[in-house]
């Protein structure tokens, strides 16, 4: 800061102690001009140094959401495989689950039938050993059997009963671990959703800041530009006299456009966006695609040609009886200041950096000072 008092200092003492071709008043004009400048400068400088610190610190946001995003991607696909394997255990339980209950069912029938056969057989009595073709003897072994195997049969379905039931239980077990594991990945996914869109929402914010560093820096060249404009306004020798045409009165609503294309901003409208929002529209703005040539809009004598402060390349011209247009946000200039043009006559091209600062071409109308409406002087059919 002290650094930039003590240039300024140093300026306003060097434009103040040379013998400059003009009085003493406008030297202290020229000193309060580049003053102001060198405060607006070093105003949009600290912007550009905050707008810098916000670049870091959302680089930085983003890099720890992209970690986080990657740790939650390994989550899921852990969750995702342990998912996987509970459903494969659930199925095997499952088929083991029917087996037993197959097995038990072809047990049951086993017994059903041994059991008919005992009661067709009936009780062992006096009258079944009478008509009998079999000892008593054998009857009582084949009774003893008979009791055996359904005892037998009773005890082998009562174990597939508790199978069935454990493995029902260990069933309910795995679909509740199965839906717990379910939720488990729809939440980690949702949290991955949520990730990613706040990486979006940086990522746009840092394409604003990048935006925002690029008008910064242009705002500075310009000023930069416009200290360096004033200092050789200042050193040069006074006007000739001004161009004697007809000026434009006469060619009121007959004048071409200065290159085709959709007007976008009309005289007297008020900037919403940009680095010029809030402020008035003194001419028209065209949109204009690069490398497009553009004319003079009637003859007259160029009084200007090049960088100039707001305007970026421009030309103006005298058309005359303090008729001026001026052609401005051009790529490259064609004309020289002094220069005699003609209608139609090609003063300059568009291009894409021309237009960084505002959008479209830039054009204006002037009647000793006081801006007009341009679209009342050119031909609009």
């Amino acid at each position: 800061m002290k650094a930039k008092k003590l240039a300024a200092a140093v300026l306003a003492a060097a434009l103040l102690g040379v013998s400059w071709p003009c009085s003493a008043q406008d030297a202290g004009k020229v000193q309060i001009k580049i003053g102001r400048l060198r405060e607006e400068i070093a105003l949009q400088e600290e912007k550009l140094l905050k707008s810098s610190e916000e670049e870091i610190a959302v680089l930085d946001e983003l890099d720890q959401i992209s970690s986080k995003m990657e740790q939650q991607q390994e989550k899921i696909n852990v969750l995702q495989k342990q998912l996987e394997t509970q459903k494969q255990t659930l199925a095997k339980t499952q088929t083991v689950l029917d087996q037993t209950a197959q097995a038990r069912d072809k047990a049951l029938r086993h017994m059903l039938n041994r059991l008919r056969a005992f009661y067709m057989m009936g009780r062992l009595g006096a009258l079944n050993v009478t008509f009998s073709n079999r000892t008593l003897p054998e009857l009582m072994l084949m009774s003893d059997s008979f009791r055996s195997l359904a005892g037998y049969d009773q005890t082998v379905i009562e174990k597939y009963r508790e199978s069935l039931t454990a493995l029902k239980q260990a069933k309910t077990a795995y679909e509740l671990e199965e839906s717990l594991l379910e939720e488990l990945v729809r939440q980690a996914e949702e949290q991955q959703q949520a990730l990613n869109l706040l990486r979006s929402q940086r990522e746009e914010l840092l394409t604003r800041i990048k935006t925002q560093q690029g008008l910064y820096r242009l705002a500075v060249q310009e000023m930069r530009k416009a200290e360096q404009d004033i200092r050789r306004s200042f050193l040069q020798p006074k006007k000739e006299a001004p161009y004697s045409g007809l000026g434009l009165l006469p060619f009121k609503g007959k004048l071409p456009f200065p290159v085709e294309g959709k007007v976008i901003h009309r005289f007297g409208e008020v900037l919403k966006e940009g680095l010029r929002k809030g402020e008035t529209v003194s001419g028209i703005h065209i949109e204009v695609q690069p490398e497009t040539e553009v004319h003079a809009v009637q003859k007259g004598q160029v009084i200007s040609a090049g960088y100039r402060r707001s305007y970026g390349n421009a030309v103006i011209i005298d058309h005359g009886q303090k008729w001026l247009s001026v052609t401005a946000r051009l790529d490259t200039v064609f004309v020289h200041e002094g220069d005699i043009v003609t209608q139609h006559q090609k003063i300059g091209m568009s291009g894409d950096l021309a237009t960084l600062y505002e959008p479209g071409l830039y054009f204006e109308i002037r009647q000793g000072g006081t801006a007009q409406d341009p679209l009342q002087w050119l031909k609009t059919n």
